[in-house]
């Protein structure tokens, strides 16, 4: 419970640091330029990472979509949020432990491409937060998910 405190306690402080820049997602973001990369291929880039059943590491599938975010990352000066997520199959305790792993696993892969660690935050929610029913594998699926925000960081 401790962790989960201080965790959303330091997402809080990360993205109110940043709140004089409008969300990176936003349509019509009027601080976007030609130099920076499209609204579209931000979304794509922050689309939910989904996983297969009780299993931490990251699809294969997903890796080259983690390499385009983490350059995004580094050339326009993001912070990033990685929110992990379990279905609502299995002991609580357990479903939390999964989802830091998930978000942990992703960070770990941007550190290793260069993104500052100090740049990422990780928080776990278990199972605590369905965008889909856990009555059918199709709505488990959704939920078994990291969720990816970024913040773009004011130049000084």
């Amino acid at each position: 419970m401790k962790t989960k405190i201080i965790g959303l306690i330091a997402v809080a402080f990360l993205f109110v640091s940043v709140k004089a820049n409008r969300s990176i997602t936003n349509e019509g973001d009027a601080s976007l330029n030609s130099d920076n990369l499209s609204t579209a291929k931000l979304a794509e880039l922050t689309k939910n990472l989904e996983y297969d059943f009780d299993k931490p590491a990251v699809r294969n599938g997903y890796y080259r979509k983690l390499d385009d975010l983490a350059k995004a990352i580094n050339e326009e000066n993001y912070a990033v949020s990685l929110k992990g997520h379990a279905d609502a199959i299995g002991a609580y305790k357990y479903n939390w432990v999964l989802s830091d792993k998930r978000a942990s696993n992703v960070k770990k892969y941007l550190v290793s491409k260069g993104v500052k660690e100090s740049l990422i935050i990780t928080t776990p929610f278990g199972s605590t937060v369905p965008i889909a029913t856990n009555s059918t594998p199709e709505g488990r699926q959704k939920n078994r998910r990291v969720e990816i925000s970024l913040k773009k960081i004011p130049n000084n």
